[in-house]
């Protein structure tokens, strides 16, 4: 029996944030070709954050070439899983990580990033976009902003519907305060968002409007979602898939799991839920 070996490279680029947006590139080195998967992790997510390795590895083996990055103001620096650097993550904003996005798509579709030559030969210049909860939101803005980036496929995991989850009372002390106090329920740490998160999603109303992003889709979009995420309820996203045009957007729902897929971290082995997850959408990937 021949056992297939996925290579892993690390990659860097600098963001237009002035910090370094990290990642790993995963493929197989062997005859064929196949399409480029870049995956965007979750608010106070990272790179290696739960199943995101194992759904990275999986499509590998099934021929992608696959991507993921840490964005640049995540807080997060290589080799651990909690937030080192609170000073970056109190700078991030949505725009930013639209920015990010942005920045690592183009560095591959126009080949400005080091890679080795067998991850080029390997990738067959088709690109697929996978995101996770607020970076399913950041990979709806990313599209519909540019069109053009060349993105054919697009997946988005337990999709945030909106970013402005805020009450007007958290507003009105965020202002005042200057900073918003979040604890980070996995690592037991206090951080901080600044203000400018804030006026970021004021001064975008309409920019950050989703369910604006999604009606303006043009490429076949898959949406996979627990039956009972509390964080995103399925109701809204059903909503958001409305108001996507006619037959653009397949929603898959998971049935008995959550907003993770029963996964955390560290992940030691998947659920039945991101097995499930991981494997429609490779077949929606035509993997």
């Amino acid at each position: 029996m021949t056992t297939l070996t996925v290579f892993t490279e690390r990659f860097w680029l600098v963001s237009t944030s002035g910090e370094r947006i990290l990642g790993d590139l995963r493929w197989l080195p062997s005859r064929g070709t196949g399409p480029m998967i870049i995956m965007l992790h979750g608010f106070t997510g990272f790179k290696d954050w739960g199943f995101f390795p194992y759904v990275a590895t999986e499509f590998a083996l099934r021929g992608a070439c696959v991507v993921t990055f840490n964005f640049s103001l995540s807080g997060y620096i290589e080799g651990s899983d909690r937030v080192e650097r609170p000073e970056l993550f109190a700078r991030n904003t949505i725009g930013q990580e639209v920015a990010d996005t942005r920045t690592v798509i183009t560095a591959f579709t126009k080949r400005t990033v080091e890679a080795p030559a067998s991850w080029w030969k390997r990738w067959n210049k088709r690109l697929f976009l996978l995101g996770y909860s607020r970076g399913a939101g950041v990979a709806l803005i990313t599209l519909r902003e540019d069109p053009k980036l060349g993105v054919e496929r697009l997946a988005l995991w337990s999709p945030v519907t909106t970013f402005d989850h805020y009450t007007e009372r958290q507003k009105k002390r965020w202002r005042q305060r200057g900073t918003l106090e979040v604890s980070h329920t996995r690592t037991s740490q206090i951080l901080h968002m600044n203000v400018e998160y804030l006026e970021d999603l004021e001064a975008n109303v309409e920019r950050y409007n989703l369910h604006r992003a999604i009606a303006a889709l043009r490429c076949p979009t898959l949406i996979v979602h627990g039956m009972h995420d509390i964080t995103v309820p399925l109701r809204s996203v059903q909503e958001l898939v409305a108001a996507a045009p006619e037959g653009l957007v397949k929603l898959h729902v998971l049935p008995h799991t959550g907003h993770t897929f029963g996964v955390d971290h560290p992940m030691r082995q998947p659920s039945p839920a991101v097995i499930e997850a991981t494997t429609v959408t490779a077949e929606f990937f035509g993997l």
